[in-house]
């Protein structure tokens, strides 16, 4: 027995023993997505401070008892727990925390806990942006709420979209867009940046986010951050995208035949006698003689159906716990829709080629020092026709389909005396304009902790150098062109000439080019003490630009600009839950007088996070977080949008008439000289911004919600002052400019999220953006109307103003007790509204017509999941409360220019006619140049709605990891299916309802349909 229990002790005291025996443990740390291993990770013993970082290559080893467990954790990736259980190798992979790297933010001049964020601002995921377009800014709208983008065109090269935050706030003499920042270096534009180099991309909306910015952050701020990159092994991506493009919506045009007919009504509707036989109508019909007797459709002549795109993208980033890389390439080419002719001696395709590069190299050159150093730009080859791209299109609108062929069959170029040219001809014959941009832009920072002088201080300094070079040849000419008038005896054609041209090219070289200096430095502080939360910012900097573009057309044009910039910024929290932001620029500019050069702009932001109370704790289940915050503030405005406006305070002398002397027959005449603008004491304008925010978090923080209300008044926007009257001595090109100019615009955003991943592969998100703002003129520095409705105050920005249509005259009686119409009135012509009850429609009958083309609601929706590896995506995105003008012109004024000079779209058939009284087609009773009529005036009859929903983007694709299949070829390999711009429902269907007011006669917007790969090794 004593045996037996001496036995059983021993064992005991063995297992002690062992247990409290040390042993190696190694391993290494990954990335659980791509298998990159992570230098720098931490690896601790539970309950203990001991632990070590993994080195260079992930690699890590610890001495630990066989029971105890390790706790890995690193930066942007969730922590884990893994017990030893006597092992003596264990790799670990860690999996990113999406929740962790919402945790910073960036914002004006830094980063920030998004936590702590008392300013209005929003953000988009950078691979939200990889769209199969050339343009970053088309990939915006409806992703972010708060933002507005309009695409007017689709063509290579001048697809770019127009961006506004929160609408339009300022008249159109300022510029209405926002400040565009680029990896902390403002006014760089971002069009031709490559989404996949882009970072983080953010949008500033009040004056908490934006006050900083001095004179400059009036309109909101975009920010872009470029690539860096992560410490370990060298990863490589290489993507390669190609799609074929379509228009999404041309208009279509009468055929010939057609045309006559139409004409001929025009003609008898007015009492005329036609002019067309119908003789003369069948030889276009049935086609008997092309060249005597054509009958072309301009589009099909100048168009292909379908053009091409190609994007590939090599990027590889890397680097050690000293230093880190990220180096990319890429090209994107477009060939747009237009056809080519036989021409050895050019080639006028519609192409674009563009090559991006971005260099990004962090280096830790000691514990304290940290040197950043990025080298990014584009080149772009541009080539076109020399007649240019909207020139065909009015071309197209301008030549009417049954006076010219494309060409004749002779091979001579036709063309009737008074009207133009074949408009295939100057597509491909007249030449070939090509442009190479070269943009380089450079940034230098160095930061520098001095948390031995004061612990948590730091100093910052960066210097950028951008270079823009343009250069432009065109090579272009005027063929000779003919007109037929018959054939001869031998059926050849007998031509006479139109126009004497020359074969040979002229030659015209441009060159243009901007430079631009931007300097910064910085003192930040960050502290925690104990429950108190304090950071701040001291920071000056300057730039410094010179515009040597096209648009410069004077020396003062020409002189540098200049912003010089003081900003302060101080943020408080407590305990996570109380969070306060005071914050100030003064600013400079060099456009003013110096007494009015600087303006100070301060605001003030506070947040409160309600969930963290005591009080909220029942609550927490259903929503996890809240949080509540407001901001007030000033920022400007200093930039004009005419470089030759510059420096109104001074005054200039120019030519001013002439004037005679002498005795009549030996008079002399001189020219005389005036002043052509008065100076005045002009300072930049100012925005006055409210903003307040709620943040709700639901369902365990799957689902976000954030709604922020806006007011907005903007104030002492420079303007021409046309309240001083013409008596003081003043004249219209003379009147001085001055602050006179007031506006006021509200409004809403609102975001929602909802985000669920049950694994890695296994995931579906949601999101939905609404933004709605409605602006109005309080002063616009003119004196009243006549009458109140006459007013443009009280109206919003660019209100279009018009003619109240009350629909057709339906009876003779109906016109004679009407108010009296200029011109030939009939039965079935427009009846406008008479305001003033005088008697008589004339300009004081006209008001605020319609919404404008700005919409005033924009809004997108956005779904999304994935299931073991495939994954698919829709992108809806819409606008609402926008119209258009259908802007009279060739193409939509039928027979403004008689009977061979201009085009006409297929709309005219749905006209008035005593056979078809329709009280709302699309077009009154016809009527051609050779009558006047009221019908064309711009009224609410031509206002058309311009709502739409757009399936914006839709993708879908299937990722391969290689470590799961064994494949050690790559890491990751995915195949995906994309498109844009795919459908488009709308009330107007004949073109593209985005395009703005007009008449249609432009390059349309481009659907995309795209292969790629994508490849990580």
């Amino acid at each position: 027995m004593k045996n037996y229990l001496l036995i059983i002790f021993s064992f005991f005291l063995f297992q002690q023993i062992a247990a409290g025996q040390t042993h190696t443990v190694k391993g290494t740390v990954s990335d659980e997505q791509t298998g990159e291993l992570i230098p720098g990770a931490n690896v601790l013993i539970k309950g203990t401070s001991k632990g070590v970082a993994t080195d260079f290559n992930g690699i890590y080893s610890i001495a630990a008892n066989p029971n105890d467990i390790l706790v890995i954790s690193y930066l942007g990736y969730k922590t884990i727990e893994v017990p030893i259980n006597g092992k003596n190798i264990i790799d670990i992979s860690l999996a990113i925390d999406a929740s962790q790297l919402d945790e910073i933010v960036v914002v004006a001049f830094g980063t920030q806990k998004k936590q702590s964020v008392v300013g209005a601002q929003a953000t988009v995921k950078p691979a939200e942006l990889k769209t199969p377009v050339r343009d970053l800014t088309t990939a915006i709208a409806g992703r972010l709420a708060g933002v507005v983008a309009t695409q007017r065109g689709g063509g290579p090269g001048a697809d770019g979209a127009n961006l506004f935050i929160r609408g339009v706030s300022t008249f159109a003499s300022s510029p209405q867009g926002p400040l565009l920042v680029v990896d902390g270096v403002p006014d760089r534009s971002i069009n031709n940046i490559d989404p996949e180099d882009v970072e983080s991309f953010t949008v500033l909306k009040d004056a908490t986010a934006t006050a900083v910015y001095g004179t400059r952050g009036a309109n909101g701020v975009i920010l872009i951050t470029t690539k860096n990159g992560r410490a370990g092994k060298p990863v490589v991506n290489i993507e390669m995208n190609s799609a074929v493009t379509k228009f999404t919506a041309l208009p279509k045009f009468i055929d010939g035949p057609t045309f006559m007919t139409l004409y001929n009504e025009g003609l008898t509707m007015r009492g005329q006698n036609p002019t067309f036989s119908q003789e003369r109508i069948n030889l276009s019909a049935t086609g008997v003689d092309p060249d005597l007797y054509p009958n072309v459709n301009w589009y099909d002549v100048l168009f292909h159906d379908l053009g091409t795109n190609n994007r590939l993208t090599i990027n590889i980033s890397g680097g050690s716990e000293k230093s880190t890389y990220y180096i990319s390439a890429g090209y994107f080419g477009e060939t747009g829709l237009f056809k080519t002719g036989n021409v050895e001696s050019f080639n006028s395709d519609l192409k674009l080629d563009r090559f991006n590069f971005t260099s990004n190299v962090n280096v830790n050159v000691t514990e304290s020092t940290k040197l950043d150093f990025g080298v990014n730009g584009y080149i772009t080859n541009y080539n076109r026709p020399s007649a240019g791209v909207a020139n065909i299109f009015n071309l197209a609108t301008s030549t009417a389909p049954h006076i010219i062929p494309a060409q004749y069959s002779n091979g001579q170029w036709p063309q009737l005396q008074g009207t133009l040219a074949s408009p295939y001809m100057y597509l491909t014959q007249s030449g070939v304009t090509n442009e190479t941009n070269n943009v380089i832009r450079s940034n230098l920072r160095v930061t520098q902790g001095l948390d031995k002088l004061i612990d948590g201080l730091s100093a910052t300094a960066m210097f950028a150098f951008d270079v823009n070079s343009l250069n432009a040849l065109t090579r272009s000419r005027t063929l000779p062109t003919y007109w037929a008038t018959g054939r001869d005896d031998d059926g050849n054609l007998i031509t006479e000439i139109s126009s004497t041209g020359s074969e040979n090219l002229s030659f015209e070289l441009n060159r243009f080019g901007d430079r631009r200096f931007y300097i910064e430095s910085a003192l930040n502080y960050k502290k925690i003490f104990g429950k108190h939360d304090v950071s701040g910012l001291l920071l000056f900097n300057q730039s410094d630009y010179r515009d040597a573009s096209s648009r410069v057309e004077t020396y003062t044009a020409a002189i540098p600009y200049r912003q010089r910039n003081v900003v302060g910024r101080v943020n408080y929290g407590f305990q996570g839950r109380y969070f306060a932001e005071a914050n100030f620029s003064y600013s400079g500019s060099d456009n003013f007088v110096p007494s009015e050069r600087y303006g100070f702009f301060p605001s003030f932001g506070a947040g409160w996070v309600i969930s963290q109370e005591e009080f909220f704790k029942p609550l927490e289940d259903i929503v996890s977080f809240f949080k509540v915050r407001y901001s007030y503030g000033h920022s400007g405005n200093a930039n004009i949008t005419d470089p030759n406006n510059r420096f109104l305070y001074l005054s200039t002398i120019g030519n001013s008439g002439e004037y005679t002397f002498g005795a009549p027959g030996s008079q002399r005449t001189y020219t005389g000289f005036g002043e052509t603008r008065i100076g005045g004491n002009v300072r930049w304008e100012t925005s006055y911004r409210h903003n307040l925010g709620v943040e709700m978090n639901f369902l365990r923080d799957n689902l976000k919600l954030i709604v922020e209300l806006f007011k907005e008044t903007r104030e002492d926007i420079l303007l021409r002052d046309y309240t001083i009257p013409y008596v003081s001595g003043f004249t219209v090109g003379n009147i001085p400019f001055n602050n006179v100019g007031e506006t006021k615009n509200k409004g809403i955003d609102i975001t929602l999220d909802y985000n669920k991943a049950w694994t890695e592969k296994n995931f579906f998100q949601l999101r939905g953006t609404f933004n709605y703002n409605k602006n109005e003129v309080v002063k616009d520095g003119s004196p009243e109307w006549r009458y109140p409705y006459l007013n443009r105050t009280g109206q919003p920005i660019s209100q279009r103003f018009g003619y109240i249509a009350t629909g057709l005259f339906e009876s003779e009686e109906e016109i004679e007790n009407a108010a009296i119409q200029s011109g030939d009135v009939r039965v079935g012509d427009i009846r406008y509204k008479d305001l003033n009850g005088d008697g008589i429609i004339n300009s004081n009958d006209q008001t605020a017509i319609g919404y404008g083309s700005l919409p005033r609601i924009v809004y997108g929706i956005s779904l999304g999941g994935g299931f073991k590896g495939f994954d698919a995506s829709l992108f809806f995105q819409g606008v609402a409360q926008v119209d258009f003008n259908y802007a009279g012109g060739f193409g939509t004024t039928p027979f403004s220019q008689g009977s061979s000079y201009g085009n006409m779209y297929s709309n005219v058939l749905n006209r008035w006619t005593p056979n078809n009284p329709n009280p709302r087609p699309f077009y009154p009773r016809l009527s051609t140049n050779q009558t006047e009529t009221t019908n064309y005036y711009t009224s609410t009859w031509w206002i058309k709605p311009a709502d739409y929903i757009r399936l914006k983007q839709a993708e879908i694709g299937y990722t391969l990891n290689g470590e799961e299949y064994n494949i050690n070829s790559f890491k990751k390999l995915r195949i995906f299916l994309s498109g844009t711009n795919l459908l488009t429902f709308s009330k107007w269907d004949f073109w593209d309802p985005e395009l703005g007011d007009g008449r249609g006669a432009s390059y349309p917007n481009i659907s995309t349909y795209n292969l790629g790969v994508r490849v990580t090794f």
